[in-house]
């Protein structure tokens, strides 16, 4: 990803690598400043040429000179132009003249991937893979397209248009000029059999966290298309797409090869990844292959006309330009803000992008929880309120089901014998004690997709073997002989086993109760606060460095955090605690400190342990987001107050950036929060939280599903540490297993055959762990 710096030539730019700073950049066309009245200012022909750039989307910019400003704008509202010189006269860009200025560079990208793209070819073709390039018609993928048919024969690869039913009509032309222009290459479309308008309905409208729409209208109907196409099931495909490092701080991590990131029949490889807006311009505008005219009209991404991740300056174009295509997809954003909207204006909320942070079926009409879990004895019970399937027709994902008697069925989970009765709406399983985390999940997967399921057929990709199908009614079949009960249709959705359960059920913050979340007055819990405490104990409340009101914030904190406890003299002061006492040596600006702390809170800070619980590791979230998902049983300054203080400790505070619960990325003149999740977890600190689970539960011998069972629900006692620290589950055992063998005299596990249990030392407490932190 190249720079770039201005010229003295109009509108020409030189890429330059190494740059300290790299904006977006985009070309601006007339149709652009005819809709923003830029002809009442200046000056400029009839043309299809570019007349100037636009840096970061909405700064216009002629020869390096900032000339004119949008500021504002949503779905209703226009931005406003600043101009910042009046009277300019522009010119044409000369696209040759830019092509020659950066001829070397851009000469240098294209073969880099085009050696790329073969060398990738040769090597999967050896494995007898497929190979597709996903062309939406924007820009990048514009790019891809002509970089993968310089590479490869057109008997080689076939272009998969995947048509959501959500595109704009000028995205729809482009593809009719895309296959004019390639004409010899094989084009295809890739279309869900479901309408968008009843997608929207039964799932209820996407939200940054729940891209139900990705799957349902793009991945899964470009795989499907090319098992059609080739006649083979099982095709594996490697899907060529024009993803660039530049467009997110999420993309910015990625590979430039992914093998089964977004499905288990996919690898995923980006040949322009490192490319950046720069380059893409000038590689369209010299090929003359810009042929979406979205990006005349002032876009600087196309995609689906509704979008929960578009900006508002997109939000806006997609309004103006086209109000009639987004209108049906707007309308039921509308009516769902209709029910949740916190504030009196339903344009505004939209606007301010209150309902891009939808989660759950919360306002939703066929929103809520449909399915329940019971634990009676040694009996898991499920009990349906409403259900779109059979129990008999998709419990055979689990195992052959080897005896019927009566209203009672014998079934085989993984080498285990099973009882289960349906009775009404209830279905019961037992033995429950005999049992793991992965029959668990996998019974909690199959409840869920009786309960939810629609026909998607995001489920049917998954399978390997071709025994799960979605048949013209919606209906699912599973072809016993061909299955092989890998659960791959249920483990995808990570937990709720269907994609409409995870869209639709309520599982955030209005099932827990939330009282008490708004304590610390706005103010976060602070490195350099904790720094004034262990210098100066409980003497800092009266040296005056702090204001009152952060004073009381910070004694709230160390309460909470378990290392100051009210004395007799009142509610305002207090003792140091003896965990106190014995962090004060390790610093505050240690790691482990904060990991002793963080654990704590999620016992003691209300809005700690909802975060732990429902924010999502591996996702990014703003303060606005975090609000909405808090409900609205509360008020929205109470909500505010509170989550303002969680973010704040996250910037700081080694808990944010040292922890990763919430890496503060700048957003503007405000910041984002990446909760990664603890990598590269401290052993001793896992175990300070495994005996704090057990000194909650009193249970000091529990198992790993025992564990996993508390993990996201607000009732259970005990935190487990894969919810404190956003740890990655599947690694979870393996953990355990390392701490056991470096600290026998605190843990012994017994990790055998069907076995998980983790055995603790009764005669040890929590505070006992930070012995090892001061080895």
């Amino acid at each position: 990803m190249y720079g770039y710096q201005w010229t003295d030539n109009n509108g020409i730019y030189r890429l330059v690598p190494n740059a300290k700073v790299i904006k977006e950049i985009r070309p601006v066309f007339r149709e652009e400043l005819d809709y923003f009245g830029f002809d009442a200012h200046w000056q400029y022909p009839k043309t299809d040429a570019p007349l100037l750039w636009a840096e970061g989307i909405r700064r216009y910019v002629l020869n390096g000179e900032v000339v004119a400003e949008a500021v504002g704008g949503g779905f209703y509202t226009k931005p406003t132009i600043s101009i910042k010189k009046e009277g300019l006269t522009l010119n044409p860009i000369n696209v040759d003249r830019l092509w020659k200025e950066n001829e070397s560079l851009m000469r240098g990208l294209e073969d880099a991937a085009v050696e790329f793209i073969r060398h990738v070819h040769d090597e999967y073709a050896a494995k007898g893979m497929k190979f597709v390039v996903a062309f939406s018609g924007g820009k990048d993928s514009l790019v891809l397209l002509d970089l993968v048919a310089k590479s490869l024969r057109p008997d080689e690869f076939v272009v998969i248009f995947s048509n959501t039913g959500m595109e704009f009509s000028t995205t729809i032309e482009a593809v009719k000029r895309a296959k004019a222009n390639w004409s010899k290459l094989h084009f295809y479309e890739a279309k869900s059999h479901m309408l968008p308008e009843f997608t929207w309905d039964a799932f209820g409208p996407p939200g940054r966290r729940m891209r139900w729409c990705c799957s349902v209208h793009k991945s899964v109907p470009t795989l499907l298309k090319l098992r059609e196409i080739t006649g083979d099931y099982d095709a594996k495909a490697i899907v060529f797409e024009g993803v660039r490092a530049e467009e997110s701080f999420a993309r910015s991590e990625y590979e430039p090869i992914r093998e089964g990131v977004k499905n288990i029949s996919q690898v995923n490889v980006s040949p322009i990844l490192s490319w950046g807006t720069a380059e893409v311009y000038l590689y369209l505008l010299k090929n003359n292959i810009l042929l979406n005219d979205a990006y005349k009209e002032g876009f600087n991404r196309v995609g689906c006309s509704v979008c929960p991740m578009s900006s508002p300056w997109r939000d806006h174009l997609s309004y103006g330009f086209h109000k009639e295509e987004i209108q049906p997809l707007l309308g039921v954003v509308e009516e769902y803000v209709e029910k949740v909207k916190p504030a009196k204006s339903i344009q505004k909320y939209i606007e301010n992008g209150g309902w891009r942070a939808r989660m759950g079926g919360r306002g939703l009409k066929n929103g809520g929880n449909r399915v329940t879990e019971v634990i009676d004895g040694d009996k898991i019970i499920f009990r349906f309120t409403k259900r779109t399937g059979n129990w008999l027709d998709i419990a055979k994902i689990l195992g052959e089901i080897v005896e019927k008697n009566g209203k009672s069925y014998t079934q085989i989970i993984a080498h285990q014998i099973y009882t289960f009765t349906l009775l009404d709406e209830t279905v019961t399983y037992f033995p429950y004690t005999q049992m793991d985390r992965f029959v668990i999940s996998r019974l909690r997967g199959v409840a869920y997709k009786v309960a939810y399921c629609v026909g998607c057929k995001a489920c049917v990709v998954q399978c390997p073997t071709g025994a799960f199908e979605i048949m013209e009614d919606r209906k699912i079949l599973v072809r016993e002989e061909l299955c092989t009960h890998c659960g791959n249709c249920i483990g995808f959705t990570e937990g709720k086993g269907c994609l409409v359960a995870k869209s639709l059920s309520t599982t955030e913050g209005n099932n827990m109760q939330l009282k008490g979340m708004n304590r610390y007055q706005t103010f976060g819990f602070r490195r350099p606060w904790l720094e004034h405490f262990f210098e100066h104990g409980t003497d800092c409340f009266t040296q005056g460095q702090l204001g009152n009101r952060q004073y009381d914030a910070l004694r709230v904190w160390l309460r909470e955090a378990e290392l100051l406890t009210p004395s007799n003299k009142g509610e305002k002061s207090g003792t140091m605690t003896e965990l106190c006492n014995r962090l004060i040596h390790l610093g505050a600006g240690n790691p482990m400190v904060w990991a002793v702390i963080w654990t704590n809170l999620a016992y003691n800070s209300i809005i700690s342990k909802w975060y732990m619980l429902y924010a999502q590791t591996g996702e990014t979230y703003d303060k606005a987001e975090l609000v909405f998902m808090l409900g609205d049983d509360y008020s929205p300054s109470t909500r505010d107050n509170a989550v303002t203080a969680l973010l704040e400790t996250f910037r700081h505070s080694p808990v944010g950036t040292a922890l990763k619960q919430g890496i503060p990325i700048p957003d503007g003149t405000s910041f984002k929060f990446m909760k990664q999740g603890w990598d590269t977890p401290e052993a001793a600190a896992i175990l300070y939280a495994l005996y704090k689970f057990a000194e909650e539960t009193g249970r000091y011998t529990f198992t790993l599903t025992q564990l996993n069972n508390a993990r996201g629900h607000a009732e259970a006692k005990g935190v487990d540490p894969v919810a404190i620290f956003g740890l990655n589950p599947n690694n979870f055992k393996a953990i355990v297993q390392d701490i056991a063998l470096q600290y026998p005299e605190f843990i012994r596990v017994a990790f055998v055959q069907d076995l998980d249990n983790v055995m603790l030392v009764h005669e040890k407490k929590a505070i006992d762990v930070l012995d090892i932190f001061a080895e």
